[in-house]
């Protein structure tokens, strides 16, 4: 993990006409002896990108495979995900 390649940076990003930055995770399944992410993996990946929605400012929009996080656009929410309807536990 101490040889990192080049990034690759595209042209300016704009969707619909508003400025964005995309990050793409490519995982080296060589290096760990894998064909492909287990079930598990995708979980932990999924879960990470769900606790960044829940850190960041409501004006910053994240998307896992295509699709908005819209769940966890703030802490209060994201807290919700897993304590809804749960007094005092």
């Amino acid at each position: 993990m101490s040889i990192i390649g080049e990034p690759k940076i595209s042209g300016d990003l704009k969707f619909d006409g508003i400025d964005f930055t995309c990050v793409t995770f490519e995982p080296d399944l060589k290096k760990f002896k894998m064909s492909s992410l287990d079930d598990d993996t995708v979980a932990l990946l999924s879960k990470r990108v769900y606790d960044l929605a829940g850190c960041t400012s409501s004006n910053v929009k994240l998307y896992l495979n295509g699709k908005k996080i819209s769940q966890a656009t703030n802490f209060e929410a994201y807290i919700d995900m897993y304590f809804k309807g749960k007094k005092n536990e």
